[in-house]
């Protein structure tokens, strides 16, 4: 698991730069080729990961003191292990939007930066390109970004976008990047990897501004053919219990029952019987519920024919959606949290098919048709990553996408230290 990295005194690193070792270079470890390689690097900025070091680096300028280059080198490798976003202090910021009622989440993979590490390694002579690689994203995306970010091919917001999401892709897993699923919430769509190789795309639903997809990794494991809709508890207050107090036959034309719990099996209980309004005071807000709502399988399933589960603390999945309809819109953000699939079966048939589902295509398609729920596994699972990128490149070029949820605004970079020199 990767650690956050907390941050170096300067004394610590003053100590280590004067560690006993292999000594190819200056008294602070530096030969002329490593300071060459490094200087070219921070003049282009060629990892986008100067960010609150450049005061330090215009000092270096001035100066050319390698004490202060060892500083820098340590914290241009936590700045392209770990991004350059402060994730404290949005931390904090996605906590406070969380109270006033916009559920997000970012989920943010970082990794342990060793100053001894950094330093022992440039002592013993290796290239500075050698000393950053253990910390390069293994996102692919990161490297494709990357590219155009050195060629200059963004100006304007679009550079903002890019530089962006280079930061957000390096805090992505480092895991589940040969065959997987690529959700890109501001683009609305979703990929499939096999090997590294494209193999198809569908255009999906996301969240809305208020109930934001989570962005975060995970690994499907299974589909449910035919599935029925467990309401959570949040949504049944929010629109289907307000729903059937202003229409008494709601949920018999949703074909929703109520029990105790999800088990579907269970007694049903009589809607009429239950106090509604009750459950809609503030006091029950936060509480759970004692009566669940579910939807049955069938045509007019919030969830469709089929849902792909890969379960995760946030409930969300990518399914089937009985409205078409809203595909028509470029702007999709109308869910509560899950993916809605344009072309479900597209997806389902493709991993049956090609060997990922326990079942062959025959079967499933025998399986829907009984309109019965039918849980089928996956051989092997299969990492999904969702993602967030107003910025994504492909074989097509760079392209920007609108940030739905406002992370490019609201996620805060690291500040430089006020006098340029202090500890980092």
């Amino acid at each position: 698991m990767r650690r956050t990295f907390l941050g170096l005194a300067s004394a610590a690193l003053l100590l280590l730069v004067g560690c006993t070792g292999p000594h190819l270079g200056d008294a602070n470890g530096w030969s002329d080729a490593q300071k060459r390689e490094f200087e070219r690097i921070l003049s282009t900025d060629a990892y986008a990961s100067r960010c609150q070091l450049t005061p330090l680096y215009q000092s270096y300028l001035k100066t050319h003191d390698t004490a202060l280059l060892s500083r820098i080198l340590v914290g241009y490798a936590e700045n392209l292990a770990n991004s350059c976003i402060d994730i404290p202090a949005y931390k904090k910021i996605e906590k406070e939007r969380n109270k006033n009622g916009i559920r997000s989440h970012f989920s943010f993979h970082t990794q342990r930066v060793s100053a001894s590490t950094v330093l022992s390694a440039l002592r013993s002579g290796e290239t500075v390109e050698e000393i950053l690689s253990p910390y390069l994203p293994k996102t692919p995306e990161f490297a494709r970004l990357l590219t155009y970010y050195r060629n200059g091919a963004a100006t304007g917001a679009g550079a903002r976008k890019l530089f962006m999401s280079l930061q957000r892709a390096k805090v992505m897993s480092d895991e589940g990047w040969e065959s997987y699923f690529l959700v890109n919430v501001p683009e609305f769509k979703v990929r499939f990897f096999e090997n590294g190789q494209l193999r198809f795309s569908i255009p999906v639903i996301v969240g809305k501004k208020k109930w934001q997809t989570p962005i975060f990794s995970a690994q499907m494991k299974y589909v449910v053919l035919n599935p029925t809709w467990n309401v959570p508890d949040n949504i049944a207050r929010a629109e289907e219990i307000p729903n059937l107090l202003r229409h008494k036959n709601y949920f018999k034309r949703k074909h929703m029952i109520v029990l105790r719990d999800y088990t579907i099996d269970s007694t049903r209980v009589d809607p009429r019987t239950v106090p509604w309004r009750k459950y809609l005071r503030p006091e029950w807000k936060k509480r759970e519920l004692p009566f669940k709502l579910i939807q049955l399988p069938g045509p007019g399933n919030a969830l469709g024919r089929v849902k792909f589960m890969f379960p995760n603390p946030y409930s969300v999945y990518m399914h089937d959606t009985n409205r078409k309809s809203l595909f028509r819109h470029s702007m999709r953000a109308f869910s509560h949290g899950c993916i809605r699939l344009a072309k479900p079966m597209l997806m389902l048939e493709y991993l049956a098919t090609h060997g990922y589902l326990a079942d062959d295509w025959p079967t499933i398609r025998q399986k829907l048709a009984t309109m019965k729920l039918q849980t089928v596994s996956l051989r092997t699972p299969l990492p999904v990553h969702v993602a967030y990128f107003t910025a994504y490149a492909d074989d097509s070029g760079l392209h920007f996408f609108p940030d739905i949820y406002g992370y490019d605004t609201i996620m805060p970079l690291k500040k430089a230290p006020e006098d340029g020199a202090s500890q980092l």
